[in-house]
Order: structure tokens, then sequence, then C-alpha cells
């Protein structure tokens, strides 16, 4: 199954490790490292233009969106 994440973007649902609320998730201090570790090697993206509110991760990289948590999860069935 397809999930769109927003920016027109879609990803196939098998490859979803976890979905991310940027508030709380991304001031811990491993997540910091985690994120700053994936755009080192270039494993990052962004759906879309606005301001994020969560990450995706994926088996291949890190996509940040404005959509929400809860509307990805629901999403995904």
């Amino acid at each position: 199954m397809m999930i769109h994440i927003g920016g027109g973007r879609v990803v196939r649902s098998g490859t979803i490790l976890g979905v991310f609320d940027m508030d709380g998730h991304a001031d811990s201090a491993v997540n910091r490292a985690f994120l700053k570790n994936a755009e080192k090697k270039g494993r990052t993206a962004t759906a879309g233009d606005d301001l994020p509110r969560t990450f995706v991760v994926t088996d291949t990289e890190v996509i940040f969106t404005h959509i929400s948590t809860s509307a990805i999860v629901g999403r995904s069935g």
C-alpha cells in the first residue's frame, strides 16, 4: 500500500519504520544525533515547503513533512 505523506510524496507502507512527532521527539539527544547523522549522510528529504510537524523514518531515508503524525498513521489503515 502507498501512503501519501505530503507535498505530493508517497511511500510504500512496508518501508516505513516509524512516524514521529517533531514536538518532543526531536528534542532528545539521541534523536538529534540520529537526525544529524542522517542529514550528514544525505539521507534526509522534505515533503512540501511548510514547517515540518513530523518525520517519517523509512528503510532508506528520513522524510520531514507538515502532515501530522496521526494523519499519516490513519492513512496506513
